[in-house]
Parts: C-alpha cells; structure tokens; sequence
C-alpha cells in the first residue's frame, strides 16, 4: 500500500491577532486626539494665511463686497481665523456631518452679511474669506479624519474576527479537510483522493493528494494518467456538475469529480477514484459532502491571504477593500454553518427555547411549538413569560417567582408539569446559561449570565410506567406479606404449645417464626425504598415536627433492646432546635435504623450517644457508638443495598436485611439533607445526618 499527502501543514495557515483598533486607542488617549486637532485647525489656518496673502487676485470678486480699500491684514484677523478653526474641528469632533454642517453653513452666511455692511458702511474687515475658509476646511479635513479612524476601526475588527474565527469553528480550516478526506476514506474503498485549488488563472493547484496501492506504472503512464485527470476535473468546473466515468472493466468502480463551490463560486475540485461498491445513490453524499469541503478550502485559501492594515493609507487600498470583502465572505460562512444547529434542534424529541435576559426569545424548536400550541406567525410576538404562561399549572403557577429564582441563585429551576385534561405530564427545567468573558470555549475564567435556556420533556409514559411500578410492589407486598405473616403466626401458634413438642421439633419452629419474621422486615424495608423512589414522591407527607421529640420517642422505643444488652443510652438534646418541615414517620423510621444499628453492632456493657445540635441553615442528628466500627475500605459502601459488614471475629447478623442504612439515605435525601459517617475500626462509629431548617 501507498499512501501520500500533501495537505497544508497547521504552520502555513497564517493566523494573524489584529491590534487594538485605533479608534479604542484614541478613545483611551484624549490628549493624542486633542493634538490632532490642534494640528488639523493650525495647519488649515496657516494655508488660508499664505493663500491670503499672496492670491488676492483669487478673491477680487468677494474683496470688493467684504474688503475696504487700503485694508491691512492685522494680527486680530489671524486670531479670528484660528478661533474659527478650532471651534470648528471641535464641534465637528462631536457632532454628526449631519448636524453641524448646517451651522456651519449659517455662520458663513452671517459672518459673510456682517463682513460685507462693516466693510461698505464702516470700513472695517473682518476677513470674511480667510474665517470662511478656515471653518469650512478644517471642518472638511476632521470628518476626514473621523471617517478614516472609523474606516480603520472596521478593518482591525473584521481582521481580528477573522483571526478568531477558529472559536466558533471549533477547529481550523486545514485540519476540518484533512478529517473530511478521513471520514472520505472511512465510506468508500477509494484508491485515490484529489483536491484541487481553482486559481484565478484558470489552472487547477493541487494542495491535497491521499493514494492507496499505487501500481508500478511508467512515468509517462502517470503522466498521461494525470492529465486525464485534469482534463476530467476541467471538465467538472465547466460544466459545474458532478463528472462521473465507470472504469471499462469493473462497472462498480468509479472516477468522480466534484466542483467545490461556495457562494456560487468555483473554489476547487474534488477528484476521487472508488475501487469498488460505488452506486449511483452514492452522488448525492458525495455532492452534499464537497459542499462542506468547498466552505472548508474556501475558508482555508482566506486565511492564508495577507491582511495589511497597520499602515495609514490601506484605507484607500483597493487591496484592503477586496480583502474585507473577502472576509465579510469567511463570516458569512461561519454563521451559516453555526444556523446549522439550530435547523438540527428541531429533530429534538425535546422541546428547547433560549431567551435573552430581557425575555426575547432567540430560539424555539418545532417540538417547543407543539408543546405551546404556538403558530409560526405568534412566534414573533412571544416572549419568555408568555411562553411559561402557556405551561401554567396548579403546581407552577407564577413563572415569574421561577425566573426570579434562576437569576438570583444561578440554579437550574426544576418542576413536572402534569395536565390531566391532555392525560399528558411534562419535565419542566430552566437554566442560566453563563459564558466566559472572553473565550466561549473556556471554562477557566470568569462566566456572565447570557441567556436563559428553557426545555421540556413529555414524561408521560415514564410517569405511567412509575405507577405501574407502583402498583406491582404494592400487589406484590400484599402477596406475599399475607403467607409470610401467616407462617410466622402459626409457628408461633404452634410453640405456645411446647410440653408436646419435642426439642428437634421446637427448635424446627423457631427457626420457621425467625426466618418468617426476617423475611417479612426485609419486604418492610424494601417496599419503604421502592415507594421512596418513585418520582411523584406522594408518601413524603412533610408536616411542622419537633425533631427532639421524635428522639425522645425512639429512645423510649430502644430502651428495652439496650437494657438486654446492658447498654447505656446517652441523650445530648440541644434545646434551641426549632420546628422542620418533614414527614414525621419517615423520619422516625431513619432515626430509629440508626439507633438498631448502633445497639445491634455494640459490644455490651457499653454507651451510645444520640444528639441534635443547631447550626447556621442546617440541624444535625449523630448517632455515636462504642463498637466494632466499619473498615477503612467499607464505609463508602455501607449505603447500598443489601450491603453487611462482616467484622472479623464477629458473629454474622443473620436477621439484618443490609436495607437500613440505605433507606436512612433515601429518607434523609428526599428531605433535601445529607448523610455522613465517621468510624474507626474497634473504636466505633458515629453516624449523623442533617436537613435544612424551616
């Protein structure tokens, strides 16, 4: 096999970082723009002085109305003109040509009237013609100047947008060609790949060449195989359609040429030679496929352009013009492709908008349309809150507090949305969507809020799929709570009669009652979590509970079980606690699991502490014992399912579940707290949990 290339290297692609522009830099520098216009207005008075004073002749016709006989031009005159110059480069420094012109305009025609009755009737000049002047020029060569630094301006903005271009790209023009010919190679089984470069003299530049199984071929056969080739590709371009010839002696092989085109110019062509499997559908994926490279060569070719524009007098360079031209083109052609995404949106099975911090909308797919009930021609007359009006429900019943959320937490704002008119639930989420400062691809600097991001999804059938989860556990705990429960009561029906029974018999029944009984805390437990999980969350029942007296409860509760074992109970209540907003069953249910376990995995005649301690936003429960602790390597693993610690040395729990402390965490999460643990092997162990206050 042989394989060549001859693509442009990452180092040839010039790209150039344009400087600040110069008008930022005369922004940042008044006393640097002052000096230009002092100059401006100096200079133009002393043109006027020297024209003045050596060409009366010029203005023999306007002298007799405005000059007396025998006037001498005086040093007040040349003030009055530099007066003129500088009040004129300063108004036309702030104002628009459109608004000071005419003022200009006035004050020559007064100072034209004035001159010429103090000149008939009092013998006094004012040189009218040098102040004219003066305004009228200085006033000429400072737009001047304004339209050259706005000039200068435009071009270092379009040089730096397209210098940056690669940001919005995501990567640069030579390395999207070399991965379109990659993913070429991948489709077809091609022995060769050609791109061509159309320059202006009509000749065709080859800048890319991929060739497999090259055959040992005569220098004039390649040569005479080269130039069908460019006679094929020459071809291709006059016609600007796709050129395709089978091979004579394998019908499923192909030579192809495609005219690279973009904006309806001929940028190159493609030439391409399939070994084999080529079909005539394969055209429209090769056409729609040198459409991207022709935008990709194209915007290559632009980058590799020189871009003068440092120098004073590009301004009036027809080489500048072509080249902004050109580059208004390699915009053009970033945008169309960025639009791209948003014609991909609307094959989402999920319903997008995007909105602008003022509540313009920027974008809406088709599915966000269905789900509003939106025609195209409302679209343009929606806005954010108008669309979350469409959305409204019992539940979500003031967008705006949503919003006010989002923008004051930076938070996404999640909400299920359910419609029983339409027997249609929906998955509501909005986010603040931020982005870097400077570069959008960074996540490394500072982000802004920029937009706002809205989606919904329609849930319906995971919704309906949840209940009939439901509704399975909860006929299932019914058939089987029924036959455990009635194992467990006969056996222990039939130990009340143990005088008849013999040792083996007995001993057979307990066994029986203990396994019933452990089987039927294992349903218990396991129903606890699965209904916990389901999404609708409708057994979290949160009501106002004093969450001390629910620790009083469950040491009452473990009294007993702790005396058996000769274990002192130690309860450390910090009485400032105020009322939660919990569901107080569940809560008992997850401290109660902590307190079994901690009497359970006690050594005896030891102590465990139960305390509940105030904090800034949170309270805390801690559960602390004196026994065999969790290893080191375990205690991540002690909140799953099913999960027991086998403590060496320690007789295996057989009638734990490992379902406790794993309901402990669903419980506590679905309260919007956190668990934790902290335990040092043979030392003990200290579980804690914390929920947010009221």
């Amino acid at each position: 096999m042989c394989l060549t290339s001859s693509f442009i290297p990452q180092s040839l692609i010039r790209e150039s970082k344009a400087p600040p522009s110069f008008t930022s830099k005369m922004q940042n520098s008044p006393s640097k723009n002052a000096y230009i216009l002092i100059v401006i207005a100096l200079s133009v008075t002393a043109f006027n002085l020297v024209v003045w004073t050596l060409g009366n002749s010029m203005f023999s016709v306007v002298l007799k109305i405005v000059k007396p006989q025998n006037a001498a031009f005086t040093v007040w005159k040349m003030l009055a003109m530099i007066v003129a110059a500088f009040l004129s480069a300063w108004l036309t420094e702030i104002y628009s040509f459109k608004r000071i012109f005419p003022v200009i305009l006035l004050f020559a025609t007064i100072w034209f009237i004035t001159g010429a009755v103090t000149a008939n009737f009092f013998a006094i000049e004012l040189a009218v013609v040098p102040v004219i002047l003066t305004a009228f020029l200085t006033h000429g060569f400072v737009q001047l100047k304004k339209l050259w630094i706005i000039d200068k301006n435009l071009t270092n903005n379009l040089v730096s947008l397209a210098s940056e271009g690669d940001v919005l790209e995501g990567r640069s023009a030579d390395m999207r060609i070399e991965s379109s010919i990659r993913l070429l190679e991948t489709i077809f089984p091609v022995s060769e790949i050609i791109i061509f470069y159309y320059e202006l003299d009509g000749n065709l530049k080859p800048i890319g060449r991929t060739r497999k199984d090259c055959p040992e071929n005569s220098p004039a056969s390649r040569q005479n195989s080269w130039k069908n080739c460019i006679l094929f590709c020459e071809k291709a371009i006059d016609s600007r359609t796709t050129q395709i010839q089978n091979h004579k002696t394998n019908q499923d092989a192909a030579q192809i040429a495609l005219p690279l085109i973009c904006d309806d110019v001929i940028i190159g062509v493609l030439f391409i030679d399939v070994k084999q499997n080529f079909q005539a559908e394969d055209r429209n994926l090769l056409e729609s496929f040198s459409s991207q490279l022709g935008r990709n060569l194209q915007r290559q070719e632009l980058r590799r352009k020189e871009l003068p524009h440092n120098t004073w007098w590009n301004s009036f360079s027809t080489q500048s013009l072509e080249n902004r031209l050109d580059i208004t083109n390699l915009v053009r052609g970033i945008i169309k492709e960025q639009s791209f995404s948003a014609v991909a949106g609307s094959y989402l099975l999920e319903a997008h908008a995007i909105a602008y911090l003022d509540g313009t909308l920027a974008y809406m797919n088709q599915r966000m349309k269905q789900f509003a009930n939106l025609k195209s021609a409302d679209v343009p007359q929606t806005d954010l809150f108008n669309l979350l009006e469409r959305f409204k429900t019992d539940v979500f019943n003031e967008p705006s507090l949503a919003i006010r959320r989002v923008m004051q937490t930076g938070d996404s704002f999640e909400c299920e949305l359910n419609f029983p008119d339409q027997e249609k639930t929906l998955g509501m989420q909005i986010n603040l969507v931020k982005i870097p400062v400077e570069n959008i691809h960074s996540t490394a600097v500072q982000q802004v809020p920029a937009c706002f991001l809205i989606s919904f999804r329609n849930i319906s059938a995971v919704k309906e799929n949840e209940k009939l989860r439901s509704d399975m556990t909860h006929l299932m705990s019914h058939e089987l709570r029924t036959p455990i429960t009635s194992i467990q009561g006969f056996a222990e029906l039939l130990l009340l009669d143990e005088e008849t029974l013999s040792e083996d018999s007995r001993e057979y029944l307990r066994t029986i009652a203990a396994e019933a009984q452990r089987a039927g805390n294992v349903l218990s437990n396991f129903l606890s979590i699965a209904n916990l999980q389901q999404s609708d969350k409708q057994e979290v029942i949160k009501t106002s509970v004093e969450i001390n007296e629910i620790v009083r409860e469950v040491i009452e509760d473990f009294s007993k079980t702790a005396k058996q074992k000769r274990i002192r109970i130690v309860e450390c209540q910090d009485q400032e606690i105020p009322p939660i907003a919990a569901d107080k069953g569940l809560l008992t249910k997850a401290i109660s699991h902590l307190m079994d376990n901690a009497i359970r995995y006690s050594p005896e005649r030891t102590s465990v502490m139960i305390s509940t301690i105030l904090e800034t936003d949170f309270l805390r429960v801690e559960v602390e014992d004196r026994g065999y602790g969790i290893p080191k390597g375990e205690v991540e693993k002690i909140w799953q399912k099913f999960y027991r610690v086998a403590h060496d040395g320690v007789e295996k729990q057989e009638n734990t579940t490992g379902l406790g402390l794993s309901l402990v965490k669903e419980i506590i999460e679905h309260h919007k707290g956190e668990v934790a643990v902290q335990s040092v092997e043979g030392r003990g162990s200290r579980f804690s949990f914390r929920l947010p206050r009221l």
